[in-house]
């Protein structure tokens, strides 16, 4: 009986020393995956200051001066000025739309007169021996 006893264990032993492996076999592959990621992460936000640099770049105020002198001739800009600002007034009104239900009626009426008068058809035949059929002989 001892004997089974101690093989039970033994069982259990190495059971337990597969399973603590495993565990480890996993955590060192979450640890991976995290150092991928904050290396990312870093990656990732190196690159958006490196942007923001090189957007501050673009739009230094000179630069901006420059390029309006260099292009004048095609964008045609002017300074602002007060005519240029309007007032609320000076916006439409929106359209009033037509209800719903007159859209569903103007659309079967159509529909109707179109079942009811249907358009000609063209019902001469087309000339498939033509000389002239568009390609290169």
């Amino acid at each position: 009986m001892t004997r089974y006893i101690n093989f039970l264990l033994v069982f259990l032993m190495v059971l337990s020393a597969a399973a603590v492996y495993d565990m480890k076999y996993e955590a060192e592959l979450a640890s991976e995956n995290i150092r991928k990621q904050e290396a990312r992460v870093s990656q990732t936000r190196e690159d958006i200051s490196l942007l923001k640099a090189e957007w501050a770049l673009l739009t230094r105020p000179a630069r901006m001066q420059e390029l309006l002198n260099r292009h004048q001739n095609i964008l045609n800009l002017v300074p602002m000025s007060s005519d240029h600002i309007g007032t609320l007034a000076d916006v439409p009104d929106k359209p009033v739309a037509p209800p719903p239900d007159a859209k569903d009626t103007d659309a079967k009426v159509q529909a109707q007169a179109s079942i009811q008068n249907p358009k000609p058809t063209d019902t001469t035949p087309d000339d498939t021996s033509s000389e002239d059929d568009g390609l290169i002989h």
